[in-house]
C-alpha cells in the first residue's frame, strides 16, 4: 500500500525549493502519486477483470469500470473489524447475534474520489506536463509553465492526499461467483453473479492467452461459456480452422495473418481487408421478396 505521508513529504520538499524545475518535477511526482493509488486498487482484481477488457486506460476510468462491473466497494470508504467471540459456545446466527459481540477494528480503507482525482491528474498535465501546441497568435516557447499555476495545482493535490486516512485495501468481491477455466490455458475466469445477467464478454486473464468468451444464460436459467472465435475452412482439408476473435484487434490495414492446420499442416492466409456492403440493395431485395410473397 502506497506510503502516502512520504509522498506529500516528497512533494512538499520540492514546493519549497520554489523554481520552474523543482515545480515541474513537483507536479510529475504528484501525477505518479494519483495513478498509483488508482493502479494499486486494480492490481486487487487482476483475477476479475483481464487487462484486454480495459475500455480506458485512465485511472479515473480503471476505477469506474470496476466498479460498474466487478465490486462497486473499490472506491468506498469502509472499516474492518473481527471478533472470535461465540454466543452460548456456537458461531452467531442472526443479525441481532453478530451485531452483539465485540469486534476488535483491523483497519479502514480510504475513499477514492476518482472524479476529483481525475481533475486534478488532468489538470497537472495542462499547466506543466506539456509544452503546448504553438499557433500564429502564441508567443515564443517555454519549456517551463506558470509557477503560479503549477504551484496552484499541486497544493491542490497534496489536499486531496491529506484527506485520505484509509490503512488497508480490499479487494475480492462479496457475494456469489460464477467461473470456468480457458478452454485453452486453463487459467481461472471469474465474474460476479449480480453482473452476468445480460450477456457478458469476458477475455482471459492470462496476459499470454488470447481467448475470450460469451457467457449467458440459457433457457433453464443456467450460464452457459461460448468461446469467441471466427472460423475458417482450411483450403487443403476443410477442416475448421478457429481463430480468437481478439486476434483481429491488433491485425493493421493489408496485414496477413497465417493460419497452420492442425490436420493437414497446409498454411491459410487472412488479410485484413474492408468489406463493402449495399445496405440499400439488400433493402430493396427484401422488399421485393415480401411483394412476392404476397
Amino acid at each position: 500500500m502506497l506510503d502516502i505521508p512520504k509522498r506529500i513529504k516528497l512533494i512538499n520538499s520540492l514546493l519549497e525549493q520554489d523554481t520552474e524545475q523543482s515545480l515541474t518535477y513537483a507536479a510529475l511526482e504528484c501525477r505518479l502519486t494519483l495513478e498509483y493509488l488508482c493502479y494499486e486498487r486494480f492490481k486487487l482484481y487482476f483475477s476479475y477483470l483481464s487487462e484486454s477488457d480495459l475500455k480506458n486506460w485512465q485511472p479515473k476510468h480503471i476505477i469506474k469500470q470496476i466498479s460498474d462491473e466487478i465490486d462497486e466497494n473499490v472506491s468506498k470508504e469502509f472499516s474492518i473489524s473481527v471478533s472470535s467471540e461465540k454466543i452460548d459456545g456456537r458461531l452467531p446466527e442472526t443479525k441481532e447475534e453478530f451485531e452483539s459481540i465485540k469486534y476488535t477494528p483491523l483497519g479502514t480503507q480510504s475513499e477514492l474520489k476518482f472524479n476529483k482525482l481525475h481533475q486534478l491528474w488532468n489538470g497537472l498535465s495542462n499547466v506543466a506536463l506539456h509544452i503546448p501546441v504553438p499557433s500564429i497568435s502564441s508567443g515564443d516557447l517555454k519549456i517551463y509553465g506558470d509557477k503560479d499555476n503549477i504551484r496552484k495545482k499541486i497544493s491542490d493535490v497534496v489536499s486531496f492526499l491529506s484527506g485520505m486516512k484509509g490503512n488497508l485495501l480490499m479487494g475480492g468481491v462479496l457475494g456469489e461467483e460464477y467461473g470456468f477455466n480457458c478452454f485453452v490455458c486453463d487459467t481461472k475466469i471469474k465474474r460476479p453473479v449480480r453482473n452476468l445477467q445480460y450477456q457478458t464478454i469476458v477475455s482471459c486473464i492470462n496476459p499470454e492467452c488470447q481467448e475470450s468468451y460469451v457467457i449467458q444464460k440459457n433457457k433453464n436459467d443456467e450460464f452457459e461459456v461460448i468461446r469467441a472465435i471466427i472460423k475458417f475452412s482450411c483450403s487443403g482439408c476443410n477442416e475448421d480452422l478457429e481463430v480468437p476473435i481478439r486476434v483481429f484487434r491488433d491485425l493493421r490495414l493489408n496485414q496477413v495473418l497465417s493460419i497452420h492446420c492442425g490436420k493437414c499442416n497446409m498454411l491459410s492466409e487472412v488479410i485484413m481487408r474492408p468489406l463493402v456492403k449495399s445496405t440499400e440493395a439488400e433493402h430493396s431485395h427484401n422488399k421485393e421478396l415480401q411483394r412476392t410473397s404476397r
